[in-house]
């Protein structure tokens, strides 16, 4: 069955169908053409940092094992038994040479999931059995960037690097910034009565959502360092531009003065947050480049489709379908490596505070999302379009940093790249009918794509 999008999303004129909210037949097409399609993140290196590890993830349905072999390489397999179908892998995480089946105990390897033993092979199959054949189904492609862990279902997908493209240039003052690299810790897991697309979509960025939903966030970490709350609405006059790159909701701002420490935000007002931007500030300098280190900080970004990153929790999160109005949540705390013990306590307490299970912002996000994908079962609200026309028409041409760039940091124009997107994978027929957005920007500094 057609989709017919393009009379669900009206970027003409900033529209969109609720009922891609809300349908099943929607979603269902959403697991075959965006995720079986799309490069998805599934982990990161430190997860698995020993011979024969294994975590345990997905790719939008699909239940995945991400393995370290004996050699040291990684592998992304179904986790489901040739057999019959059973999971083979039961445990998030461990370490293990071998996967056995509980069903009838065929068992797989690590090292891409060959087909290791097969109880009866001779007596019962009479050594008929394909065995070479019938391994665990890997994913088409797998690739690194910066430590973290991508895959994706399609061989004719594009690579990681072109997949990524500018985005890049903004995810790297996270997570290619110093050079020990990160470790992941986590995930806590939760489940939201809330569409995919909708955490997505917010952490694409909704800036505008900021002043209202997280008032009280925000007045309790101004008092908590003795300030008043700033009053609402009072950077509306203020032009603050955001740039953003095509095909992800990522992207950042430009300071037009040199800062000597952008890389941590202090949200919480904590001064050790600030201390510890400027002591890695030199190693940062010489990763990225004088002009990324000292001019350029990285918004709240979501990289597509169901990956956000904020850099002020220092946590990425996975937005896992399990129903046109259901996703579970996966939170994890991204910090650096070489940040000492205390640092690192920090940053995991501070972050669970406003990004968690029980967070502050968690909870005010969460309640608007599910309220917002309920409008897509009712009759007479799917009779009106959500609006989704703020800054329409008014994005720049510029080449200051990679992208476009908006006058006004409220607006909704990577809300409107996200569905564009969306859009475009939902109408191809494959790959080949997908736009791509290579990367462009010139990068400064020691780091690489991979680390």
């Amino acid at each position: 069955m057609a989709t017919g999008t393009g009379k669900m999303v009206d970027l003409e004129h900033g529209l969109l169908d609720r009922s891609i909210f809300s349908d099943q037949d929607i979603y269902q097409q959403e697991l075959e053409k965006i995720f079986t399609r799309a490069w998805l993140w599934i982990g990161h290196e430190s997860l698995v940092p020993n011979p024969n590890d294994f975590f345990c993830t997905y790719m939008g349905e699909d239940p995945v094992i991400l393995t370290r072999d004996a050699h040291g390489t990684l592998h992304a397999m179904l986790n489901m038994c040739r057999h019959r179908g059973n999971r083979v892998v039961r445990a998030d995480d461990g370490n293990a040479k071998n996967f056995m089946c509980t069903y009838h105990g065929w068992t797989y390897s690590s090292d891409g999931g060959k087909l290791v033993s097969v109880p009866g092979l001779q007596e019962a199959y009479y050594g008929e059995l394909d065995v070479e054949h019938l391994g665990l189904i890997e994913v088409a492609h797998l690739d690194v960037y910066a430590g973290h862990v991508f895959a994706t279902w399609d061989p004719e997908a594009p690579s990681l690097v072109d997949w990524i493209g500018d985005a890049r240039y903004y995810l790297d003052l996270f997570w290619n910034r110093r050079d020990s690299g990160q470790q992941v810790y986590g995930p806590d897991k939760w489940v939201l009565p809330t569409n995919w697309k909708m955490p997505s979509d917010n952490f694409g960025t909704d800036n505008y959502h900021t002043t209202i939903s997280h008032r009280a966030f925000n007045i309790v970490t101004a008092q908590r360092v003795g300030q008043r709350p700033a009053p609402m609405f009072q950077n509306f006059g203020q032009a603050n531009p955001m740039y953003s790159v095509r095909g992800h909701g990522v992207g950042g701002s430009f300071r037009p003065e040199r800062s000597d420490a952008p890389f941590v935000r202090n949200n919480v007002g904590d001064p050790a947050f600030t201390k510890y931007g400027q002591e890695i500030h030199p190693e940062i300098e010489q990763r990225l480049g004088t002009f990324r280190a000292n001019r350029v900080t990285l918004g709240t970004t979501a990289v597509f489709p169901n990956l956000a990153v904020h850099l002020g929790s220092t946590m990425v999160r996975l937005w896992l379908p399990r129903g046109p109005l259901k996703t579970e949540v996966w939170g994890f705390q991204v910090i650096d490596k070489a940040a000492s013990r205390e640092m690192k306590d920090l940053f995991r307490v501070h972050g669970m505070l406003a990004f968690g299970v029980a967070g502050m912002q968690e909870a005010d996000d969460a309640d608007n999302w599910n309220q917002c994908v309920q409008a897509g079962k009712s009759l007479t609200a799917r009779k009106y379009m959500q609006i989704l026309s703020m800054g329409l028409g008014k994005t720049e041409a510029q080449d200051v940093l990679p992208g476009y760039r908006s006058p006004h940091s409220s607006n909704e124009d990577r809300q409107r790249g996200l569905y564009q997107r969306w859009q475009e994978f939902m109408d191809a027929e494959s790959w080949a009918d997908i736009p791509l957005y290579p990367p462009t920007a010139k990068y400064e500094g020691t780091a690489t794509f991979r680390g």
